[in-house]
């Protein structure tokens, strides 16, 4: 049986080059063209708005159909036309709207890619997400650089130009060397620890309790990835605004979106070492790394409050909140994918993206509606959301250890 391992982080590195191009250069490109706060909030939560609900829809579908490289190349040709159509714009409404469309194509996207590793034939599950994630966290890294070089050379509209051939391309190698393979099709259920009948009869309160903590366990995960997605939503769209304001050059702004990726690239490869990732991935630490990970995240989300001209705030704050957030998304993608019965991964990959697109969605657009035209002010949503969040950790916390 085929692996598609080598097209699939073919098609992830593309991806993740020109994904940090959009978040870190649109909301910029939405500035130039006379977006208030609002709307730059907009530009930035727009492509997830949809990502919200549609990566569940689309990973039950995978489920059910096992039928990938045509949704595959379609998203790929969505997001190529989008890149290109973002050279052409003229006002920030029209930014929104093909926003709105990108976010469709990644929801398409992402959650094919996230299943499809978790059950490459080669290695063993968390493994390759492992690898997956290093992978995607460099082009991460590197898709930030690329733009600042970029431009240096051109306009700002010019360089999606560039990010449509690099989709293009990257569409024209999964058309030609991914290969679908044929599956058991099995029943799809809900996302939820199965137990045999004869455990359920012989003990149904130790089953229930069971359900019980690994439902508090999935509810732990969603809130965390919800929160720090916001965050990470609001530093990215709002911050190269700020730093321009601010008088820091594109070079600079650049060098610290490559930050971001770097130190969350380091995580991830860290975590495909047997030992690192069995520390994380162990039950009983669960509540430290999602705790204190979410409050460095919080620490790092509302830096850029304090003024600075020399970018050393953006890399402080880009740097924490990629390294603290890495962690929760290293036990998030073991909590939906990996752990998730083959039958129910492509579920688990569309919550866990669906998560992501909830927080990107939310985080910018709150903030920038509630900033009261200030570009400054959205960074406050780091620190206020992390203290609305506590009481609900508090009870689901609880809750796991009554039923643990």
């Amino acid at each position: 049986m085929r692996s598609n391992f080598t097209a699939l982080l073919t098609l992830t590195f593309a991806g993740d080059v020109v994904a940090p191009i959009f978040a870190l250069y649109l909301p910029l490109f939405a500035f130039q063209l006379g977006a208030d706060a609002l709307e730059i909030g907009l530009v930035g939560g727009a492509a997830y708005i949809s990502y919200g609900f549609l990566p569940y829809l689309i990973g039950r579908y995978s489920d059910k159909l096992r039928r990938r490289k045509a949704f595959l190349v379609i998203s790929m040709a969505v997001l190529t036309a989008c890149s290109f159509s973002y050279a052409f714009v003229e006002s920030p409404l029209q930014l929104i709207t093909l926003r709105f469309l990108e976010g469709v194509a990644w929801s398409i996207l992402w959650p094919i890619v996230d299943v499809s590793i978790s059950e490459d034939v080669s290695r063993e599950s968390n493994k390759a997400l492992s690898i997956y994630n290093t992978v995607w966290s460099t082009a991460g890294a590197i898709g930030p650089l690329l733009g600042g070089l970029l431009l240096l050379l051109v306009e700002i509209r010019y360089i999606f130009l560039i990010t449509a051939l690099l989709m293009a391309v990257a569409t024209i190698v999964t058309v030609s060397s991914f290969r679908e393979r044929e599956r058991e099709r099995g029943p799809v259920v809900p996302i939820a620890r199965v137990y045999s009948s004869d455990e359920t009869v012989a003990n149904p309160g130790r089953v229930r309790a069971k359900s019980d903590h690994y439902a508090s366990r999935f509810w732990i995960f969603i809130t965390a990835m919800v929160l720090i997605s916001s965050i990470r939503g609001v530093l990215f769209t709002f911050y190269p605004t700020l730093a321009q304001s601010q008088g820091i050059s594109y070079t600079l702004i650049a060098l610290i979106g490559f930050t971001f990726g770097a130190c969350r690239m380091g995580v991830f490869a860290l975590s495909t070492f047997d030992s690192i990732r069995g520390f994380l991935l162990r039950d009983e630490n669960i509540k430290k790394i999602v705790m204190v990970s979410l409050a460095v995240c919080a620490v790092g989300g509302v830096l850029p409050l304090i003024g600075d001209r020399t970018g050393t705030v953006g890399f402080l704050a880009f740097g924490i909140v990629a390294f603290a957030s890495a962690f929760i998304v290293i036990a998030s993608q073991a909590n939906f994918i990996s752990r998730a019965e083959s039958h129910n991964r492509g579920a688990g990959a569309g919550i866990f993206e669906s998560s992501i697109g909830i927080g990107i969605a939310l985080g910018p657009t709150v903030a920038g509606f509630v900033s009261g035209g200030s570009i400054s002010l959205p960074f406050l949503l780091a620190p206020i959301g992390f203290a609305i969040s506590l009481p609900i950790f508090l009870v689901l916390f609880r809750r796991g250890t009554n039923h643990g």
